[in-house]
């Protein structure tokens, strides 16, 4: 009998993994240093003044700890 993994995985190559942990942290970077017409129509798209805000900000501080676990990650697998 085999037991179904409980922690699905999707496999990438180091360098896919890199490129991608580089992207997350170049668009939050990006994001938070961005003007106020940027983060505005960001905001719109979220769904408005008060969620649009508070989903704007929840998404820029969620990309920017994917690009760290995702680095970190890629820095202990290249050891």
């Amino acid at each position: 009998m085999t037991t179904p993994n409980p922690d699905p995985m999707v496999m990438l190559h180091l360098d896919e993994a890199d490129d991608l942990a580089h992207l997350l942290g170049r668009v939050e970077d990006w994001l938070r240093h961005a003007g106020y017409d940027t983060l505005d129509e960001l905001t719109q798209f979220f769904d408005g003044p008060g969620n649009g805000r508070l989903a704007v900000a929840g998404l820029i501080d969620l990309l920017g700890c994917h690009a760290v676990a995702l680095a970190r990650r890629c820095k202990e697998v290249a050891r």
